[in-house]
């Protein structure tokens, strides 16, 4: 039997929609993604970091390969075992996402000067 993924909404900064779908932080553009490359928005919990990078939490491998095939190529994504709770597997997709060119920016930093002036990073590539 899969995870149940209502435990992931007990929390006040969770927010719940139809389907068993749970988010926390920036969600957008991310669902309507996976939205429009068919994948079915039902039981999962994502945590959206930024607008650029987050983690899908899914009940099983098979949902979590599934939605990192909707996500590519315009995310770098990794499928995982995030770990094991109430005795079930719990999966995961973690995504970056990737420039026009299919390089993956850093999706903390953007922009970084060293104290001579130096840029070394701009707009989250190293220079």
């Amino acid at each position: 039997m899969p995870f149940d993924m209502s435990k992931f909404g007990d929390s006040r900064w969770v927010r719940t929609q139809p389907n068993g779908v749970y988010v926390h932080g920036a969600t957008e553009p991310i669902l309507s993604v996976l939205d429009v490359r068919g994948f079915e928005l039902r039981d999962l919990f994502l945590v959206g970091i930024n607008d650029s990078c987050g983690c899908i939490v899914l009940p099983s491998e098979s949902r979590a390969e599934n939605a990192a095939a909707a996500l590519e190529p315009a995310y770098e994504t990794r499928v995982h075992l995030m770990g094991r709770r109430d005795g079930e597997d719990v999966w995961a997709t973690d995504y970056t996402r990737r420039a026009l060119d299919g390089t993956t920016l850093s999706a903390f930093i953007t922009d970084l000067a060293l104290k001579d002036g130096r840029q070394v990073i701009k707009d989250g590539r190293w220079v």
